[in-house]
């Protein structure tokens, strides 16, 4: 299992380097600035990665035990709202009601609830799914999952700098990059070596 997350690591980050050089490539050399359009092939890619983890993180909510099956729970949610936020759903041919879970406030209030239920179940044994944080932080999946956040930021950094040329390029890619260690994070929860040696001592997912 250990290798099979080594493997899908180095895939990913041979095909983000693939699509950092033929990205930059059409924007520095032919000015397609559609490559990082809103809904463009950037965003796509960050979507597909966002769903891939949303499902990765699900699988490992099977097959963990408590405390980790919570946390990737929580990952879960947390990928689905970052793939409603990226994505614009209201502008997709789908049916009403996808729309109106997808985007505004039928969006803000379905992850309100998920993230709420999610924090209260913790809350009637917070010690020790605080103590699991801690270790869940300290983990491989943890790792990744700080380092995508912070990629992230720098991310939202390029966003608002517009004297750089082709700013928004930068910020696509650089969240694109942070997605992929998002999914590794999801991989990583899923291998035999990722165990949180806590235990609940009341209430069962």
């Amino acid at each position: 299992m250990r290798n099979w997350c080594n493997a899908s690591c180095f895939i990913l980050l041979g095909l983000f380097l693939a699509v950092t050089l033929w990205s930059a490539h059409e924007v520095f050399m032919f000015d397609n600035v559609a490559i990082y359009a809103e809904n463009g092939p950037l965003e796509a890619l960050q979507a597909i990665l966002l769903t891939m983890s949303c499902i990765v993180f699900l699988v490992a909510v099977a097959f963990q035990k408590q405390p980790a099956r919570l946390i990737c729970l929580f990952c879960a949610v947390l990928c689905y709202s970052f793939f409603v936020r990226e994505l614009d759903v209201e502008r997709l041919h789908v049916h009403r009601y996808v729309k109106f879970l997808g985007s505004g406030v039928g969006r803000n209030t379905t992850l309100a609830a998920a993230f709420t239920a999610i924090l209260v179940y913790a809350g009637f044994n917070f010690s020790c799914y605080k103590k699991a944080g801690m270790q869940f932080l300290k983990s491989r999946p943890g790792i990744s999952l700080m380092v995508g956040g912070l990629l992230l930021l720098l991310g939202s950094v390029f966003e608002k700098n517009h004297s750089i040329l082709h700013n928004a390029y930068f910020e696509e890619i650089i969240e694109l990059f942070g997605y992929a260690f998002v999914l590794l994070s999801a991989f990583a929860a899923n291998s035999r070596s990722f165990v949180l040696t806590v235990a609940p001592t009341r209430g069962r997912l």
